[in-house]
């Protein structure tokens, strides 16, 4: 494995860390609370993560085991709205993420470099799983980000 590739892994398995610490402290109020009707709470924001790293990880998987392989979609929306996040307990969903997070981590880092500029079909366009891996670490920022404006936005309504 290389150096790039190594150091890959580390920041991936760091998100479990940069999300906990991004929702320290709130309460079950501030965790469900949500900006407006079509906007995500921030536990659901978090398990949307959870189905982000299953969708990413059969995505991967299937990079890998298949020849070109047609990558699934999905409705991101209908799955955060259909898994009722903010009736869960925070720390449960959390123990998903980091539970799939570690078992991806071992396959992640089983994988040999050639594995890493396989091609699959990702709703008509070609994607590497170097490409896949990397968007997620990216889509975890993005999702830390939106964290940042609900708490915020949370803070100012109470205002």
């Amino acid at each position: 494995m290389s150096d790039t590739a190594t150091r890959s892994i580390a920041e991936y398995k760091d998100t479990l860390r940069r999300i906990r610490e991004s929702i320290e402290g709130l309460t079950d109020e501030q965790l469900s609370w949500k900006p407006s009707p079509e906007r995500w709470s921030v536990k659901q924001v978090v398990a949307h993560l959870v189905d982000s790293s299953f969708v990413h990880a059969v995505r991967i998987r299937k990079i890998v085991a298949e020849p070109n392989p047609a990558l699934p979609v999905y409705d991101q929306d209908a799955w955060v709205e259909s898994s009722r996040a903010n009736s869960a307990d925070i720390e449960a969903i959390l123990r998903a993420y980091e539970a799939i997070l570690h078992y991806n981590a071992l396959y992640f880092e089983r994988l040999v470099e050639e594995d890493g500029g396989r091609t699959g079909d990702n709703n008509g366009k070609p994607v590497t799983v170097d490409e896949l891996f990397q968007g997620f670490i990216r889509h975890v920022a993005v999702h830390l980000a939106q964290i940042e404006r609900t708490k915020a936005a949370q803070a100012a309504s109470v205002r």
